[in-house]
């Protein structure tokens, strides 16, 4: 896939042929019939298109289908490491690189410390850049399509700049030229808790999870805390309050206030400061903790009127006193942990890639709007 403009005279072959591959990754063992069907498109222009990704080595013929009468449809399938992208995910203690396959699945990755004290932005740019250049060499670098990037913080509109990030000393950093200079690759950058509502809609092979015409509160519980809300196709959240709700009397924010959701429950204020194995870390967490998420969450139910709750990250796996609380304190409330596991925020940041050059999802989500 490629960039595009959609007053191109080739965009419509270019959106189908996105919905198209986006529809074999969602769904398994599809013919070029069923494919037809489930998009409402013509079944020789989806042959057409089907051909095409075949040609170009991105989709194969696996075998063929049960069939009640007739000719045997052929089934199909992605070839997951036909093309790759590069994942970077920053985060507020370790920063992730990956080099992930069309599925968003991590095939290489490494962890390096994030130098929220580095004395320049560059110097740590530069070891993240040193990082993709590792993660890169097993591959040839020609099916490399881009780098996604995920920072919890304020990114600018056009994905190019972090504005700003609350545990980063970093103001109008342009990440992406200095990707595209030094790597001589296209890039794209996203807040991270975006890009984990995106993964949670677009890679978790039709979960439902955030499918519905009711808000959805999406959570993402890791070294920090951060919320979004999920309406139909539209996310809202950026620069919102969830982090500094006060829930306790207890616990010095970096905010440089009292009692804050982030000084009680986020993997950096459990852990103390000490070196603690994050899987550790989510087995001893005290119940004064999981009471503040719970009334967090019932605060913020009570403000959105939603009755559904995600939770990403490593503090979804202590879900399980949230709910027994919140059952108490808001009757109806659920609570669901996310599909994609322990490597979310690693698959979040590829997905940045892998929709704006591949599938698409976001654009045609936002054509769907419009008509």
């Amino acid at each position: 896939m490629t960039d595009m403009k959609l007053s191109q005279p080739k965009a419509a072959r270019t959106i189908n042929t996105a919905r198209v591959f986006g529809c074999l990754r969602t769904h398994d063992n599809l013919s070029k019939a069923e494919i037809a069907r489930i998009l409402d498109l013509n079944k020789v222009s989806t042959g057409e298109i089907v051909d095409d990704l075949i040609n170009r080595g991105l989709v194969t013929e696996t075998g063929k289908l049960e069939s009640a009468n007739g000719r045997r449809p052929t089934c199909l399938s992605i070839i997951a490491d036909a093309k790759y992208v590069l994942s970077v995910d920053i985060g507020s203690r370790n920063t992730t690189v990956a080099l992930c396959n069309l599925l968003s699945e991590p095939v290489h990755l490494e962890r390096l410390p994030t130098k929220t004290d580095a004395p320049k932005v560059e110097e740590f740019c530069v070891e993240i850049i040193k990082s993709c250049m590792r993660v890169m060499r097993p591959v040839d670098k020609e099916k490399i399509i881009g780098a996604g990037i995920a920072v919890g913080g304020k990114v600018s509109a056009n994905g190019r700049i972090i504005e700003s990030c609350p545990y980063l000393p970093w103001k109008d950093i342009p990440i992406v030229e200095a990707f595209e200079q030094v790597l001589k690759m296209r890039a794209t950058c996203r807040n991270s808790t975006y890009a984990l509502v995106d993964a949670e809609r677009y890679a978790s092979f039709g979960s439902g999870l955030l499918s519905s015409d009711a808000p959805i509160i999406y959570i993402e519980w890791g070294n920090s805390v951060n919320m979004a809300l999920v309406c139909e196709d539209r996310v809202f959240g950026e620069g919102n309050s969830f982090a500094h709700l006060k829930v306790s009397p207890t616990g010095l924010c970096s905010c440089g206030q009292i009692g804050c959701l982030e000084a009680n429950v986020s993997a950096w204020a459990l852990s103390g400061n000490s070196d603690v194995h994050l899987k550790d870390l989510w087995s001893r967490v005290e119940k004064d903790s999981l009471q503040c998420m719970a009334n967090a969450i019932a605060m913020t139910v009570q403000i959105t009127g939603s009755n559904k709750v995600v939770i990403s990250g490593e503090g979804a796996t202590i879900t399980d006193y949230c709910l027994r609380e919140l059952a108490k304190l808001c009757p109806g409330m659920t609570i669901e942990r996310s599909h994609l596991g322990e490597k979310a925020n690693i698959m979040a940041a590829a997905e940045v890639a892998l929709d704006k050059w591949v599938y698409m999802t976001s654009m045609l989500a936002k054509m769907r709007t419009w008509l």
